[in-house]
């Protein structure tokens, strides 16, 4: 394997479901995690450490309408990178710092500690792969319609998917 590729799209609602990558309130919109985490694991049993290395989105607010690719390689650093997610924010200026807030748990130590409680892996390693900025400034002024700041990670689960 050199190079796979998993993409998507999703229509929003609203400014809330349009950066609902997998879902929101236990609704799944986009279910991004979902198909991201499907082809991961099948690269694991095929003896492949995987990672995903790059996210391209295209958002259009206008239509509401999301699209998403990702890229998967074999893992450069030999981990297997088979856990997938994101968490964000959207609708406003404050979504900037919503985003990314320890106040509404969404900094980078509560986020780990969550999807480490959530999959039972003490051991797991998080990092993110892209901070998207839609109708945002890299300093968080607000640009059109429903801007958005979106975190994607990618995670280990050593327990159960050791390195191959």
């Amino acid at each position: 394997m050199s190079v796979t590729y998993v993409e998507g799209e999703f229509v929003g609602k609203n400014c809330d479901e349009f950066h609902a990558f997998q879902g929101s309130g236990g609704r799944v919109i986009g279910g991004m995690n979902d198909k991201i985490t499907i082809e991961l694991n099948k690269l694991h049993k095929q003896g492949i450490n995987p990672q995903v290395t790059q996210v391209d989105v295209i958002m259009d607010s206008s239509t509401m309408k999301v699209k998403w690719k990702v890229k998967i390689e074999p893992s450069k650093d030999g981990k297997a990178w088979v856990g997938f997610t994101s968490r964000g924010s959207g609708g406003d200026k404050s979504a900037f710092t919503r985003a990314v807030s320890k106040s509404t748990n969404q900094d980078f130590d509560s986020v780990k500690k969550k999807i480490s409680e959530m999959i039972n892996e003490p051991n797991m390693e998080m990092k993110a792969i892209k901070d998207l900025l839609y109708n945002f400034t890299k300093d968080g002024k607000v640009l059109g319609k429903c801007p958005t700041r979106q975190i994607f990670y990618v995670y280990t689960k050593p327990s159960k998917f050791p390195k191959n």
